[in-house]
């Protein structure tokens, strides 16, 4: 997932920085599982509307260029499907999301005089963890890209 450069001033000096990185990052995935989402949505129904369709031109006896312009989105959208690969970045940006989110709710519902040196530490652990574990699920991802050839999930590893 290509990530926007934070604003190092922004959660630096916030009251409660090691919070305001948190819900950035929070943020952050949620925009990418929200886009991702939608285009997985869109790339699926494409593909499954322009397969029906060409099969349903094929049968109905359509003109050859109908039924090549419709196989031609169908193609389309089966290569884009692979290229960006919506469907395992949904997943991978929601199990961030959700990841993250409990920990900033765990960190909340301290009491203000509790969220000490301590807390702030495990929610910054948190953050740090869940980079660790996206990266360590994309090189992995790549790994297997790249020695088989194909990546099991059905599309090329997440950039």
């Amino acid at each position: 997932m290509r990530r926007q450069q934070p604003d190092a001033t922004a959660w630096s000096e916030a009251p409660d920085p090691v919070l305001a990185l948190a819900q950035g990052e929070l943020a952050f995935y949620e925009r990418v599982r929200d886009s991702a989402r939608l285009w997985y949505r869109v790339s699926e129904l494409g593909a499954l509307a322009t397969s029906s369709a060409t099969v349903v031109a094929a049968g109905l006896h359509a003109p050859a260029w109908l039924t090549a312009i419709i196989a031609g989105g169908a193609l389309f959208f089966t290569g884009f499907r692979q290229v960006f690969a919506h469907g395992p970045r949904y997943v991978l940006a929601a199990q961030s999301r959700e990841t993250l989110r409990r920990a900033v709710n765990r960190y909340r519902l301290l009491p203000e005089a509790d969220r000490d040196e301590t807390a702030r530490r495990e929610l910054l652990a948190a953050v740090e963890q869940v980079g660790d574990e996206e990266l360590r699920q994309w090189v992995e991802q790549r790994s297997r890209a790249t020695v088989g050839g194909a990546d099991p999930t059905g599309g090329p590893a997440l950039p």
